[in-house]
């Protein structure tokens, strides 16, 4: 580990934590800290700086930071741009190694900002601090049950980590990635980067036990060479996904703006991906696509994916999807096709994908998973996309609009009683996931989504991930190939 990231244990481990700028107003950016800090659960000392205050949220409050019981480890700093050096100035002259500098109005606003960034600095490396930020969002470390975010969000505990140059994007991916059965161990908001920068973190991040997969947004590189290096090295040991900011001219422009990082040339970003191993993302809904599909899944042996289901329409579209994702439908056995025709409708597709057709909604639904079963089985696959049904509460909302001399007797039919089959069949799924360890994808079949789909939380939670499109499902499974493949090439 390089000296810029050497240390940072305490910074992700803090014993105490003093959180400048706090007050009684919610409508302050330090109380909301404070507040997100205490809402997590952190075990050690906080200690509210604020000279007009004795006591905040419940804590007592300190006119100083000479006034405190004990150095912190840590200094959250959210003050005013222009007092933010002398700040400093006094951290380092208490003693406390790292700041976080949630206050804005640096380098994003222009040349005036861009000096006081270089003041900030000098202040730090006087007192011998290191910074994340400025203009930064705030730190997660789950591990610590450390929450120091100024928009409050927790997210759920786990494996994943996020380093963003954008506190909005690491947010949502922490956020909308706990929804489908993620968890983060850590999340770095970077913002300006003046001290600390992606690189320091991803390198902290690929010597983390805490960690197993990591993603990045990045609006600029500071330093190419370095960022190459890191990532090349993180690549052999853990999956490196990166969503990069910036470029288009029109995206350049407002990373300048945003946090006065210099976007750079997508031609040479795209080169750096072949280069180190990065897991790339277009988009914001890719990049959690591709943390659930790493942090949940086995990395697979090769191309080759079996397709099971009762949605004809919807195998054509797997099909396509694979096609151009550069994934193989392989014939299966002939083991496997005399399998299929024992427990399938003599009408079924006899081919893969494996389409039971309408016949797998008629109650029986091991129609729906003894195939998924046969294809994990198959040596011919190495993993499989299966379609999973989501209709229960789709039937449950066309109950009430049923004639009322008939409705009553709708729960006595397959179809209505299908929501309990769901959960049921779940955890069926579950156990074949964990009885033959290949990658098992699913694609949601159900016009209402997520919402009021126990089932599907269930199979998040429990490590087969749920995806709305055939593009997702077949995304994410060419991803984990290429990440194989990469490996393979190094000989790991």
């Amino acid at each position: 580990m390089s000296e810029p990231s050497a240390g940072l244990d305490r910074l992700f481990n803090p014993k105490s934590v003093a959180v400048i700028g706090a007050s009684k107003s919610f409508a302050k950016t330090g109380t909301a800290i404070l507040f997100s800090i205490l809402a997590g659960g952190y075990k050690g000392e906080i200690y509210p700086i604020n000279p007009k205050e004795t006591e905040i949220l419940g804590l007592r409050a300190y006119s100083s930071l000479n006034t405190t019981p004990t150095t912190p480890d840590v200094a959250i700093i959210c003050v005013q741009a222009e007092l933010v050096p002398q700040v400093i100035t006094e951290c380092g002259e208490a003693g406390i190694g790292f700041g976080i500098v949630i206050s804005s109005g640096f380098g994003e606003v222009g040349k005036e900002g861009k000096g006081q960034e270089k003041e900030v600095l000098k202040a730090a490396r006087i007192g011998g601090m290191r910074l994340i930020g400025p203009n930064c969002m705030g730190l997660v470390s789950s591990g610590a049950s450390f929450y120091a975010l100024m928009n409050m969000l927790i997210p759920m505990a786990g494996s994943a980590s996020v380093v963003s140059q954008s506190g909005t994007i690491g947010s949502l991916c922490s956020i909308y990635g706990s929804e489908q059965g993620i968890g983060f161990s850590k999340f770095i908001s970077s913002g300006n980067e003046v001290d600390l920068s992606t690189e320091d973190f991803i390198e902290y991040l690929a010597s983390d036990p805490q960690t197993n997969v990591i993603s990045a947004f990045v609006e600029g590189i500071k330093d190419g060479k370095r960022f190459i290096e890191v990532a090349k090295e993180t690549a052999k040991k853990k999956p490196l996904i990166v969503l990069k900011g910036g470029v288009t001219a029109a995206g350049a422009q407002a990373a300048v703006s945003h946090t006065g990082s210099i976007a750079g040339s997508k031609a040479v970003y795209d080169a750096m991906v072949k280069q180190t191993g990065i897991i790339h993302a277009e988009n914001e809904r890719e990049m959690v696509d591709l943390v659930k599909a790493f942090s949940l899944l086995p990395l697979p042996r090769g191309r080759n994916i079996g397709v099971t289901g009762a949605w004809g329409g919807i195998a054509v579209l797997v099909s396509d999807a694979c096609a151009k994702t550069g994934l193989v439908l392989p014939e299966l056995s002939r083991k496997s096709m005399e399998e299929l025709d024992k427990v399938l409708p003599p009408f079924w597709s006899h081919g893969n994908p494996v389409d039971v057709t309408g016949a797998g909604l008629g109650g029986d639904f091991d129609m729906l998973t003894k195939p998924i079963e046969i294809l994990l089985r198959d040596r011919n696959i190495d993993a499989v996309i299966w379609m999973v049904p989501a209709l229960g509460s789709l039937f449950e909302r066309v109950a009430p609009r049923m004639d009322t001399h008939i409705s009553k007797y709708f729960s006595k039919t397959a179809l209505g009683s299908m929501a309990p089959q769901e959960m049921k069949m779940a955890k069926g799924i579950i156990e074949l996931k964990e009885k033959y360890n290949k990658p098992l994808v699913a694609i949601l079949i159900g016009l209402y989504g997520r919402n009021g789909t126990e089932h599907i939380r269930f199979l998040e939670e429990n490590g087969v991930p749920v995806y709305e499109t055939t593009h997702q499902a077949a995304f994410v499974l060419s991803k984990l190939v290429e990440y194989k493949e990469y490996l393979g090439a190094l000989g790991n």
